[in-house]
């Protein structure tokens, strides 16, 4: 794990990226960008719910599996042991650091969250806005898998994702960052191909919320914060 330093306040790469997440989610309003990412979403959609509606059982029921809620858990725990094999390679010492580091992870997604909830964008998925698709919901009538959602902008599997992959790639060795990334993909792409979500949900939105959550850790003190306050609890529950 690489030494965590606090980088003071970064004004060009703070300000750059944060233009970068307000361009990206401008986009999303003006034309001719907003029709290109309609275009792009509904053709995304129609891609994978024909290859359910066309393809095989084991197909279908592996999309399923994927979007239960505990396959929800196994994924997030995927992307979390990446951090606890580094913890484990690197020594007993680094415990508490990469303990932080998840703590922080936790928090900066949280974050995210409430970010994403005041963005005036609602949007429904493509499962409930046409009529001639196939719902994974309604053929695996054994068990509940999610293929829709009311309002699905941003994408927070994919903000949580990026959060993660993002802290992966600035904390870790490349050795467990490029796993951590896998592990985002593995995150995102199940909602995606049950129509759950739309491509720009995760690339829009949740890149928005992503880079500006990213650009305030690693740009400001305010990540080195959180980890170093991170530590400290994680040093006095368990150290007493």
């Amino acid at each position: 794990m690489k030494q965590t330093v606090d980088p003071g306040w970064n004004a060009p790469c703070l300000v750059l990226w944060n233009i970068t997440a307000l361009l990206l989610l401008a986009s999303w309003f003006v034309e001719p960008a907003h029709s290109l990412w309609l275009a792009a979403d509904e053709g995304f959609f129609r891609f994978f719910n024909d290859s359910l509606k066309n393809g095989s059982d084991a197909w279908r029921i592996f999309w399923a599996l994927t979007n239960h809620r505990l396959f929800d858990a196994i994924s997030a725990g995927t992307l979390i042991m990446v951090f606890v094999t580094s913890a484990l390679r690197n020594g007993r010492e680094t415990w508490i650091a990469h303990g932080a580091l998840v703590t922080a992870i936790v928090i900066a997604a949280f974050a995210g969250t409430r970010i994403g909830h005041l963005l005036p964008v609602e949007r429904a998925s493509g499962t409930l806005l046409y009529s001639d698709v196939f719902r994974l919901n309604s053929w695996a009538t054994w068990f509940e898998t999610k293929d829709s959602s009311g309002n699905t902008f941003p994408g927070d599997h994919g903000m949580v994702a990026l959060i993660g992959a993002g802290y992966a790639f600035r904390y870790l060795s490349r050795a467990y960052a490029f796993p951590a990334f896998i592990a985002g993909m593995i995150i995102v792409m199940p909602r995606l191909v049950s129509g759950a979500h739309w491509l720009s949900d995760e690339l829009v939105g949740a890149g928005f919320v992503g880079f500006l959550v990213l650009s305030w850790s690693f740009c400001s003190p305010l990540g080195y914060i959180l980890i170093e306050k991170s530590q400290q609890f994680l040093r006095r529950l368990f150290h007493g």
